[in-house]
């Protein structure tokens, strides 16, 4: 194989492998915008007590900061901040995301076409600390909410994927960098 040919499949093997990843939080690395809507949603929309706000900072690179006091009084107990998504292939069996924040576990809830229900979704979690940290969360592992949802879900299945703190009383703190769904 001349020289040429190498290298013209090297770049094409290159390039397939940039293919395999998916940004879900959508910076503008000039501008420090998402391209994606984020939104703050909190246990008040059913009644709780939770609070909370949704930033985004540029400290060197951007970074989404979601930040409040999750409260299970009055049958509550998250906060979360959601985007709606659009993934027209199943090339996809993880999510690898860079966090930190306070010493808590959080998870990242995906909801399909088969989670009607506003209690339904996929869960996966993840605990963080101060300093920044890679973690992969395979797409296998999320936990279905309830027993009548299919046990697994096609990547091009996915509505909506969350980033949320709940289930107990706690003040919450999550910074994610980056999210990115890969092969």
């Amino acid at each position: 194989m001349n020289s040429l040919k190498f290298l013209f499949l090297m770049l094409s093997l290159l390039l397939r492998s940039e293919i395999k990843s998916m940004d879900l939080i959508g910076f503008n690395q000039n501008e420090g915008d998402t391209s994606f809507k984020w939104e703050l949603i909190t246990d008040k929309v059913m009644g709780g007590k939770s609070t909370g706000t949704l930033q985004f900072f540029f400290d060197n690179f951007p970074f989404i900061r979601l930040e409040g006091n999750v409260s299970t009084e009055n049958n509550g107990g998250f906060i979360q901040f959601r985007s709606a998504m659009n993934i027209e292939n199943d090339d996809f069996s993880l999510i690898e995301i860079n966090v930190r924040g306070n010493p808590e576990t959080y998870f990242i809830h995906i909801r399909t076409r088969m989670t009607i229900l506003p209690w339904q979704f996929y869960t996966g979690k993840f605990s963080v600390s101060e300093k920044w940290k890679k973690i992969i969360l395979k797409l296998s592992d999320f936990k279905k909410s309830n027993f009548y949802q299919p046990s697994r879900f096609m990547p091009s299945d996915i509505k909506s994927i969350a980033f949320v703190a709940y289930g107990k009383d706690f003040d919450a703190r999550l910074d994610v960098k980056s999210a990115y769904l890969k092969k």
